[in-house]
This record gives structure tokens, sequence and C-alpha cells, in this order.
């Protein structure tokens, strides 16, 4: 199974690697927050970004000295509660939250036993297991979710990045990896803001 080899090699990261990986799982996620935060007029996209940008500045850049706690208590706030909208899209903006939430845990959590980078992985890959049974109004089986293409393109993503992950830690690299998660500005579920 696809899911358990990735796991896998989740397991095996470095702490610097499961912050890169989370990171950029949560920048492809990004367009699902921002867009629900404008469409439903709630949370906030420039402190979502602006988190964002504090992890990859904080791969970069060697001398940065972030408070990822007290960033960690700015970026709360803005997580949407699913009881108080009845629109789809607050599932997807959830999920973008906990995968930047799990980077915050990776660096400032209570637990470092828990291996964020799988969580982040399986919430992502969730986000499109849930977007693809909405679109089809009913439970898909293994075979028809992992048939579909944007299930096919999670997991090509993943490995694109875990392959990126494979170089020595420098500016360039992080970049890289950087470059890749925006994917264009589209989302782990074809959303894209322009």
């Amino acid at each position: 199974m696809l899911e358990t080899n990735y796991e896998q090699q989740l397991l095996k990261l470095l702490p610097w690697q499961k912050v890169s990986f989370i990171t950029a799982l949560a920048e492809r996620s990004y367009p699902n927050y921002k867009l629900f935060s404008e469409a439903c007029e709630t949370g906030d996209a420039p402190q979502f970004r602006s988190s964002l940008d504090l992890f990859w500045e904080s791969l970069t850049v060697k001398s940065s000295k972030i408070n990822f706690a007290i960033q960690l208590d700015r970026f709360e706030p803005i997580i949407p509660n699913v009881d108080k909208f009845d629109v789809y899209g607050v599932y997807p903006a959830l999920d973008a939250c906990v995968i930047l939430n799990s980077a915050f845990n990776s660096l400032v959590g209570p637990d470092p036993d828990v291996n964020e980078a799988v969580n982040a992985s399986r919430v992502s890959i969730g986000t499109v297991a849930s977007y693809l049974e909405a679109l089809a109004g009913e439970e898909l089986d293994e075979d028809e979710m992992f048939a579909d293409e944007l299930m096919k393109e999670e997991f090509e993503f993943q490995q694109a990045i875990l392959d990126l992950l494979t170089v020595q830690k420098s500016p360039d690299s992080i970049k890289a990896i950087r470059h890749c998660a925006k994917n264009d500005g589209i989302s782990n579920i074809g959303i894209t803001l322009d």
C-alpha cells in the first residue's frame, strides 16, 4: 500500500525535514483556507500566510529567531469551527489549519515522539478523499479513491517533496521545496487563487 511506504519514509526524516515536509503540505493547502476565509468573510488568511512565511524563513535563514509559541497563540484563533458553518469549504480550510498546526507541534508540541509529518500527510490525503466523496455524493471504495487523478496527484506531490528532502539542507534546497509546494497556486483539491 502506498500510504505505508510514505509513512516509513516520513518516520526516518530528520527534524528539519519533517518541518519542511509539513510546511510544504500547508503551503499547498493554503488556497483552501484563503478561499473559505474570503467566501465566508471569516478567519484571517493574512495571518495564515504570515505563519507559513515564518516557517519558510526559519528553514532558510540560519540567524532567524522566531518564537513559535507566540506565533501559535496568534494562529490558533483563526482555526475555523466547523459547527458554525454549513458550507463544505470549512472542512478543507480546517484541514489546512490542522496541517499547519502540525508544523507548530513539531517545534513546540508537548510530545516530540508524535510524528507530526505522518499526521500532516494523513490529513492532506484525507482532505482529497473527503472532497472526492463530496463530489461523488457517496462513499467511495479504496480502488475508486486511488484511481482518481486528484488522489494520484496528492501522492505524487508528497513523493516529490520527499525526493527534494534527500539533498543537503541549504537555502536553495528549501526554496526548491517551497517552489514545488506553491504548485502554481493550485491546492490539493484543485482550488486556485488568481
